[in-house]
């Protein structure tokens, strides 16, 4: 069987949950497990997304008694609002003093379970405080790339599968840091070699998935340092893959803004740790997002957005073969 554990803080309360970290995929993993621990239908379970609906929706709900049946569910999922993330102007504004109500004398009938997608809690909040005191808190942590390979190397073990070195480090490199796209291309991996002692690079080469957004980041780093023909390599690798080129070509677009957005905050005088704040990312990817916006002018930025945009237009107008564009593009960045 493959599964996450996660780190309980708080073995407090059993009917009110919260499960908050980077590890969204964990997350609701673990909610689905829960759900299902205390033998709750699916007609008797509600989600309410927060960055929709009001917290006070999901409350209410809470508080009703089931209907038909001796438990009910109720998940409030991206509650970021009790986060120490920054809320953007269009996020949708939550009051918790509902929801510190509840806390207070929450029913055993209801599953309240609450789901935060971020690194840290904000323990400034009342309504984190009392979620301390009163519920059971589990962090879900993206797992190390030592971790995750550790994890891999036992999930092939246990069934009775040897994998050679080279075959794990492509394995790896084709999963990248993601827990799902390990879940996922493991279970692949084990119903392909049910018949087979070891796993060797061929194999892993046959089965599993690259990881389109590393591969395209790839791409872009090599046109940023002239190498072409590595940039076409990997184009092709993914064309052999089936990948969507005006998909590839939506990724190396967004790359680019985010190089040119990097760029003239730098230029504006922040730091990497305001730009790792302004982002909400980890300090080491706000490190290669500073580094590779100095690694090319504002200008030549600026160029290969409005040569991409032109791309863009010719392809959905028919005018230029959208396998072809994106090879004229890298040839000639």
């Amino acid at each position: 069987m493959l599964c996450y554990n996660g780190t309980e803080v708080n073995p407090m309360a059993e009917n009110v949950w919260l499960f908050y970290g980077e590890d969204a995929f964990h997350i609701k993993n673990r909610i689905n497990q829960l759900v299902r621990q205390h033998e709750i239908d699916e007609f008797n379970v509600t989600t309410y997304d927060c960055e929709e609906t009001d917290i006070n929706e999901a409350v209410n709900d809470a508080m009703t008694i089931p209907f038909m049946s001796e438990k009910k569910a109720v998940i409030a999922k991206n509650a970021l609002f009790l986060s120490t993330k920054k809320a953007a102007k269009n996020d949708l504004e939550q009051d918790p003093a509902r929801l510190v109500e509840y806390l207070e004398n929450p029913p055993e009938e209801t599953l309240f379970i609450l789901s935060v997608p971020h690194a840290s809690l904000n323990g400034k909040l009342k309504a984190v405080k009392m979620l301390k005191e009163r519920a059971k808190i589990v962090e879900c942590r993206l797992k190390s790339p030592q971790d995750l390979t550790s994890w891999v190397k036992r999930q092939l073990a246990n069934q009775g599968l040897h994998i050679e070195t080279e075959a794990l480090k492509e394995l790896m490199r084709r999963i990248g840091k993601s827990t799902e796209m390990a879940y996922l291309e493991l279970k692949k991996l084990l119903l392909y070699a049910t018949d087979m002692e070891t796993i060797d690079k061929a194999t892993v080469e046959k089965v599993i998935t690259k990881n389109i957004e590393d591969n395209v980041y790839e791409i872009t780093n090599a046109l940023l340092e002239k190498d072409h023909r590595r940039a076409l390599e990997v184009y092709h690798d993914l064309i052999l893959y089936s990948e969507d080129p005006l998909r590839i070509l939506g990724i190396v677009v967004a790359k680019f803004r985010e190089m040119l957005e990097v760029k003239t905050l730098l230029e504006q005088g922040l730091s990497q740790s305001d730009i790792q704040q302004h982002f909400d990312v980890k300090s080491g990817r706000a490190y290669f997002m500073v580094e590779n916006a100095k690694t090319a002018s504002k200008e030549a930025i600026e160029k290969h957005l409005e040569h991409l945009e032109h791309l863009d237009f010719s392809i959905k107008s028919g005018r230029l073969d959208k396998k072809t564009a994106l090879e004229l593009f890298i040839l000639s960045t």
